[in-house]
């Protein structure tokens, strides 16, 4: 057990040394070897499980304390939010680590870390999938082998389909943006480098970008694996992936490829498979376990991470930015990141999910849930209007990091499956069927709810766009969506809630949604000189009254 132990550490040291994409060789020490690792449950298990422990993991990148939004997968959640223009700071903007996407002005460019940050966390967390799936064996594995293997190649798709929509490029079509806004050579369409569990050490230093067309076959294999691999396995969900959670998978590949057929039916075998139901009220605004707790919302979520005291550090943890009620830092309280004003008043008053930001009417408006009072000027960490009460500290502990910081954030809910179900149907000519999907889930947040008025596959799917929007504020879900669907940002308006550096309109796809592979990766892989994405910085003016 000892050398399981010591080369449990080995693999897990290793891929805090990724660099550049490049596959490493897999870690042997001198008292295991892989035939070991294969033939060891408890090592090979370890192995997998690190890979959910890697998604959570504090300061992944650098390894010390540099850069807040150096937090792994959540830091990538906030990231995307913040791109989308969905996030909007209610309070002290010089606390928000995340203003660099959400702000136009700020640098994004092939030598930041604004750049480094985002691609060597995901390929860091791809090169621990591939750790395991080099040593399984899919034709010779046990049962308990294929479980893990699936559940590997399940996180490696879902990275792999992040990476292949946030680098795709796009060209602009806003004739706002401006003409320096174009890429050195002829990119349009391309992802990223592949780097899968075969890859050598040669081929890494001269891997291109792939079309979209490729990574999505690439990932499309690994689910059909991971499907197979996991079709007996029992749980509905938890934290590594499941059946159900690779049905949902695909039904969201699909949708990035326009295959709205086999999105409907892959999202309803994820919904059936899973079994669940959507959060209730009740669920939604506990204060104590709200948007923090798998087992007190099991119905619904279906896939997550989770924090542990052990290896959480008081600043970078999803809760210390995300949670206004929390009081151990400034980033989550004085910045107070809300929704925008302009998606809060399309929210009826009906409809229970609008409770999750605090009204200009405060408690006047409603009786908010609360762990401290967030309105208390004798406090003086007041919160102002529009900042969330969504992402609650755990337990309720607002003031203990090592408690409150602890919590459970969700990957995948059941919810997920039936918007894009609803969508799914109605661009596949089933109008009537997306309406009647739609409004079976939106009538539980708003039983006043109805889309009769809505006659085009087009609108249903707009609809189902801002629902997500309402619904998965603060997840990460929804810049994908956007990019799909060329949603674009609207944040300047008269009465906008957004801050002054914060207010720009884009039409179609907004140059900082399409991120900019770094230097130090072009320089270890020199076939992506001239094939880079260009700069996004400051390529929109801001909208000013």
């Amino acid at each position: 057990m000892k050398n399981i132990f010591k080369l449990t550490l080995a693999l897990c040291a290793s891929a805090m040394v990724f660099t550049s994409c490049i596959k490493e060789t897999f870690p042997m020490n001198d008292t295991a070897t892989s035939d070991q690792v294969n033939s060891s449950a408890t090592a090979l298990e370890a192995l997998t499980n690190a890979i959910p422990a890697s998604m959570v993991q504090g300061y992944l990148v650098y390894g010390e304390q540099e850069w807040e939004f150096d937090m792994s997968y959540p830091g990538m959640m906030i990231i995307m939010d913040s791109a989308l223009g969905d996030i909007v700071d209610s309070g002290d903007t010089g606390y928000d680590w995340f203003s660099y996407w959400s702000s136009n002005l700020y640098n994004l460019g092939v030598n930041s870390a604004t750049a480094y940050v985002p691609w060597r966390t995901f390929y860091l967390l791809i090169k621990g999938t591939n750790d395991v799936i080099n040593i399984v064996d899919p034709e010779t594995a046990t049962d308990a082998q294929k479980v893990l293997l699936g559940q590997a190649l399940s996180c490696r798709a879902f990275l792999y389909h992040a990476l292949a929509s946030l680098y795709e490029y796009i060209p602009a079509t806003d004739p706002g943006v401006v003409a320096s806004y174009k890429p050195e050579g002829d990119i349009t369409g391309l992802t990223v480098p592949i780097v899968s569990d075969t890859t050598s050490l040669a081929t890494s230093k001269a891997n291109p970008r792939v079309t979209k067309e490729a990574i999505y076959k690439f990932i499309m294999d690994d689910l059909d694996l991971a499907e197979n691999c996991l079709s007996g396995y029992a749980p509905k969900g938890g934290i590594l992936p499941t059946l159900p959670v690779v049905y949902g998978l695909k039904a969201k590949m699909y949708m990035e490829l326009s295959d709205w057929g086999n999105a409907a039916t892959y999202a309803r075998k994820g919904i059936d498979a899973f079994g669940g139901s959507p959060l209730t009220q009740a669920q939604w605004e506990d204060p104590v376990n709200g948007f923090n707790n798998y087992a007190a919302n099991s119905n619904s979520w279906m896939w997550y991470l989770s924090y542990s005291a052990e290896t959480m550090g008081n600043l970078c943890n999803f809760v210390a930015h995300m949670s206004t009620e929390e009081t151990w830092t400034s980033y989550g309280w004085a910045v107070g990141r809300g929704v925008p004003k302009s998606l809060y008043e399309q929210i009826p008053d009906t409809d229970f999910r609008k409770h999750s930001w605090i009204d200009p009417e405060g408690m006047d408006y409603y009786a908010y849930k609360m762990n401290r009072n967030v309105f208390d000027e004798e406090e003086k960490k007041v919160v102002g209007p529009y900042a969330n009460l969504k992402f609650r500290p755990a337990g309720g502990d607002y003031a203990t990091y090592k408690v409150g910081g602890c919590s459970q954030v969700p990957l995948m809910r059941v919810e997920e499956l039936m918007l894009i179900e609803a969508e799914a149907l109605a661009m596949n000519g089933d109008i009537a069927g997306g309406k009647a999907a739609l409004t079976n889930l939106i009538k539980t947040r708003n039983p006043e709810y109805s889309c009769e008025n809505i006659a085009t596959a087009t609108g249903v799917q707009k609809e189902v766009f801002k629902q997500k929007r309402i619904e998965f504020w603060g997840e990460g879900i929804c810049l994908f969506d956007a990019k799909r669907l060329a949603a674009g940002v609207h944040n300047g308006y008269k009465g906008t809630n957004a801050q002054s550096g914060y207010r720009f309109n884009c039409d179609g796809v907004a140059p900082w949604w399409t991120w900019m592979i770094p230097q130090t990766e072009i320089n270890g892989n020199p076939v992506l000189d001239g094939f880079n994405n260009p700069d996004p910085t400051k390529t929109v003016t801001e909208w000013t009254e």
